[in-house]
C-alpha cells in the first residue's frame, strides 16, 4: 500500500513527539501519574492529619534553630503536577519516606537543613518544576520535670515549647524554688534557665526550647542564703537568688534598669566579709558599667552582696500625660502641672479625628492623688448604703472600684459648645483616651435580648428596650437607669431623658415584696400594741 507523502510526514511528526515523550520521561524518572495518585490517597486514607487546633507559639518557628525529630510533618507541593499537597512525617529513626523519591535522612538537623535535603531530593527525580516543603504540625514527646514543683513527673510538651511551658504543666514553682538556676539536663549535657533574668530582660536563651530526651530539674533553695539584694533608684528594688558569675550589671538589670531619678555616679556595693560579718564599701560608677559592661568596675558579686543607688538631689521628675486613640498625634506629651489644660493637650495632639466619640471619650486621673480620700470614702459608703435604693447599690457595688481615678469631663461641651469654663487643668500621670464612635447603646437587665442597639438620634429609653425585644420578666419599668459613657453618672429615664452613643441603659428586677415578712411585722406591731394597753389598762383600774 502506497503512503502519501504528507501522510508520512504526519505519522513521521506524531513519531518524533512521542519519542520526546518517552525520553523527558525516562529522564525524569519519576512517575506524575502514579505520584498525584499516591498524595490523593494519602489525603483520603488519613495517614497523616494537620490538627484542627495548632499550637500556641510565641513567635514564628526560626527554621535555622529549630532541630528537626520524630513525629514532625512536612507538607510538599509540587506545582504544575500535583493538586493534592503530600504530607510526610519524619519516622522513629529520623527519615522521611517520599513517594517514588525514597527515604531522606533527616534526624537532628535544623529546619531550614531538613527542609533543603527534600528539595534537593526531589530535584533530582523532578526536573523544571517549582517545590515547596515547609513544616505543617510540630510534634510532641515526654519530658520529666522534678525538683521544686507542685506536681513532678513525665509532661508532654512540643518543639516549640520553653522550660515555662514544662514547669506550668507540672503545677508551677514552689514557694522555695528556685528560679535562676534551673537545670535542662540532656544525658551528658546540661544547660540552665534563668527566669527571673529572662523575665526582666526578655533574653529568650535563658528559657531555652525543650527537646527529647531533655529532664527539667528545678533545685529547692534557702530564704536565707546566696541571695543578692538592689535597692534605692532602681524600678524593681529587691532580693534575688544568687547565680555563679553575675556582675553589677545584672542585678541592676534583675532590678528592671535604673529609675530616671538614679545618680549613676554615685552607687555602692556593701560586701560582708568572713562569718564576723565585716562589712566592706566600694562605690561603683553605673554610667561606666553601662558604657562597657566588660569593664574592670563592673564587679563580680558574691552571695550576700547588696548594691544601693542613690537618688539625684533635688531630682525633678519629668511630669507627663498620655492621650490615646482618635486624635492626629497619639502618645505621650510632657506638661507643666497646673499650668497646661485638657483643651491645649488636644490641640497640641492636632485635635479629633473624624470617627471620635465625644460621648464615649474618657479622663483618668492617677490613683495617688485619691489615697488621702481612700478610707473616709469607703466609711462614708458603709454609713450611707441604707440610704441607696437598690439599683444603685448594686450598680454602685459593680463598678465604683472601677472608676475610682475617673475624672468627669464634659468633652461635647469643651470641644463642640466651646464652653471653656469646662477645660481641666492637667496633673502629672493624666490619662486621656478618645474612642471610636460605637454607634450604639448598650441595653442591660431586665430586657427579652440584652446587648447593642444600633444608635439613632434623639431616640428614647423605650425604642432601645423596645429594639432589644421588650421587656423581660419581672422588669421594673418605673426605675430604668441610664448610664452616661464618658461621665459613669447614673440618670434616672424619664421624660426628656437624653440618650447619647455608647450610653448603657439598666432595666433592673422589681423587687420582691416579703409578704410574710409584711405579716410577721404587722403581728408583732400588734402584739406590742395589745401588750402596752393591757398595761395601761390594769394600772388605771
Amino acid at each position: 500500500m502506497k503512503i502519501s507523502a504528507d501522510t508520512f510526514c504526519k505519522r513521521s511528526l506524531i513519531g518524533l513527539l512521542l519519542a520526546l515523550i518517552v525520553f523527558t520521561g525516562s529522564t525524569s524518572g519519576l512517575d506524575y501519574p502514579q505520584l498525584k495518585q499516591d498524595a490523593k490517597g494519602a489525603k483520603e486514607e488519613g495517614s497523616v492529619k494537620i490538627p484542627t487546633t495548632p499550637r500556641l507559639l510565641d513567635k514564628a518557628i526560626n527554621d535555622s534553630l529549630y532541630i528537626v525529630g520524630p513525629g514532625d510533618v512536612f507538607l510538599i507541593q509540587l506545582y504544575g503536577m500535583v493538586e493534592q499537597p503530600l504530607l510526610v512525617e519524619v519516622l522513629p529513626e529520623g527519615v522521611v519516606s517520599i513517594p517514588q523519591v525514597g527515604v531522606v535522612r533527616l534526624g537532628q538537623i535544623t529546619l531550614v537543613d531538613a527542609k533543603n535535603k527534600i528539595r534537593d531530593a526531589l530535584m533530582t527525580r523532578v526536573r523544571d518544576r517549582a517545590i515547596d516543603v515547609s513544616l505543617a504540625q510540630i510534634r510532641t514527646f515526654k519530658v520529666s520535670v522534678t525538683g521544686g514543683v507542685e506536681q513532678p513527673g513525665v509532661v508532654v510538651v512540643s518543639a516549640a515549647d520553653r522550660v515555662t511551658e514544662a514547669i506550668a504543666l507540672a503545677g508551677g514553682l514552689q514557694a522555695k524554688a528556685s528560679r535562676r538556676n534551673i537545670q535542662l539536663i540532656k544525658e551528658v549535657d546540661t544547660t540552665h534557665a534563668d527566669l527571673d533574668f529572662f523575665n526582666a530582660s526578655g533574653n529568650v536563651s535563658l528559657n531555652p526550647y525543650l527537646n527529647e530526651g531533655h529532664v527539667v530539674f528545678v533545685p529547692v533553695v534557702s530564704d536565707s542564703f546566696n541571695k543578692i539584694e538592689i535597692y534605692g533608684a532602681v524600678n524593681a528594688p529587691g532580693r534575688f537568688e544568687f547565680r555563679a558569675g553575675d556582675r553589677i550589671s545584672d542585678l541592676v538589670t534583675l532590678g528592671f534598669g535604673l529609675a530616671e531619678d538614679a545618680d549613676v555616679s554615685n552607687a555602692e556595693l556593701v560586701r560582708f566579709i568572713g562569718d564576723d560579718k565585716g562589712k566592706q564599701s566600694i562605690s561603683v560608677d553605673l554610667n561606666a558599667i553601662t558604657e562597657n559592661v566588660n569593664s574592670e568596675v563592673n564587679i563580680e558579686l558574691k552571695p550576700d552582696d547588696r548594691v544601693f543607688v542613690r537618688s539625684i538631689s533635688g531630682f525633678r521628675y519629668k511630669e507627663r500625660v498620655v492621650i490615646e486613640g482618635e486624635v492626629l498625634h497619639p502618645g505621650t506629651y510632657p506638661i507643666q502641672p497646673g499650668c497646661e489644660t485638657l483643651l491645649e493637650l488636644l490641640n497640641k495632639a492636632g485635635g479629633m479625628l473624624e470617627k471620635a466619640s465625644l460621648s464615649e471619650a474618657e479622663m483618668y486621673r492617677s490613683l495617688r492623688f485619691f489615697k488621702e480620700d481612700r478610707t473616709s470614702f469607703e466609711q462614708l459608703l458603709q454609713l450611707s448604703t441604707d440610704k441607696l435604693s437598690d439599683f444603685e447599690l448594686q450598680y454602685f457595688k459593680e463598678m465604683s472600684a472601677g472608676r475610682t481615678g475617673k475624672v468627669a469631663v464634659n468633652f461635647s461641651g469643651l470641644l463642640e459648645d466651646h464652653r471653656k469654663e469646662l477645660d481641666i487643668r492637667l496633673v502629672d500621670g493624666d490619662y486621656i483616651k478618645i474612642p471610636q464612635k460605637s454607634f450604639s447603646v448598650t441595653v442591660m437587665g431586665r430586657v427579652v435580648n440584652p446587648g447593642l442597639v444600633p444608635f439613632r438620634e434623639s431616640e428614647s429609653v423605650d425604642y432601645y428596650v423596645r429594639a432589644a425585644g421588650g421587656y423581660g420578666y419581672k422588669a421594673d419599668k418605673g426605675d430604668i437607669r441610664i448610664i452616661k459613657a464618658n461621665t459613669g453618672a447614673v440618670v434616672k429615664s424619664g421624660r426628656g431623658a437624653e440618650v447619647a452613643m455608647g450610653d448603657k441603659i439598666m432595666v433592673p428586677q422589681k423587687k420582691s415584696i416579703n409578704f410574710w415578712g409584711i405579716v410577721k411585722d404587722a403581728g408583732i406591731f400588734l402584739a406590742n400594741l395589745a401588750t402596752i394597753y393591757i398595761v395601761v389598762d390594769q394600772a388605771v383600774n
